[in-house]
């Protein structure tokens, strides 16, 4: 019995030795078929042109946030901010007010030139009385709405 329970244990000991030598080759197998991202990607080592670049580019990004973090700490003069936009107002307003006026001189200007080209012009008073007296002469033969009938017959009389 001893023997038998020997065999079984050499035999298990084998198995599990052609058990991991198959496994490792499986593990080298699976291994060279990974694709690394770097393969996808197509990245290739960069030249010492591109490092330096890259370098400057590194020191420009840095050179500007320690601009901008001595101006945060700096602070910012409120008080002069409003008074400069106060001022721009003050000058909007002031352009705004002198257009406006400039726009009325000259419509003042343009009604006395209108007034003195009105007077200027020579008119004949004999012919404009003559117009306004022709519009009113059709109003003059009109017969009297009291002699005229709802069918706009006459009732009776003459026509003046």
């Amino acid at each position: 019995m001893n023997n038998i329970l020997a065999n079984v244990i050499k035999n298990l000991k084998q198995i599990g030795e052609e058990t991991v030598e198959k496994s490792v080759d499986n593990v080298g197998k699976i291994a060279s078929g990974i694709i690394t991202g770097a393969d996808l990607v197509g990245l290739k080592p960069m030249t010492a042109e591109q490092e330096q670049k890259v370098k400057q580019e590194e020191v420009k990004k840095q050179q500007e946030m320690s601009d901008l973090r001595s101006q945060m700490s700096d602070g910012r003069n409120i008080e002069q901010e409003i008074d400069q936009i106060r001022k721009e107002k003050e000058r909007k307003e002031e352009e705004e007010e002198n257009f406006l006026k400039n726009l009325e001189r000259q419509r003042i200007a343009e009604v006395q030139e209108r007034e003195q080209m009105s007077t200027n012009i020579p008119t004949n008073s004999k012919k404009e009385a003559a117009k306004h007296q022709g519009q009113r002469g059709h109003k003059a033969h009109a017969p009297d709405p009291a002699s005229m009938s709802a069918t706009g017959e006459m009732t009776g009389g003459k026509i003046d």
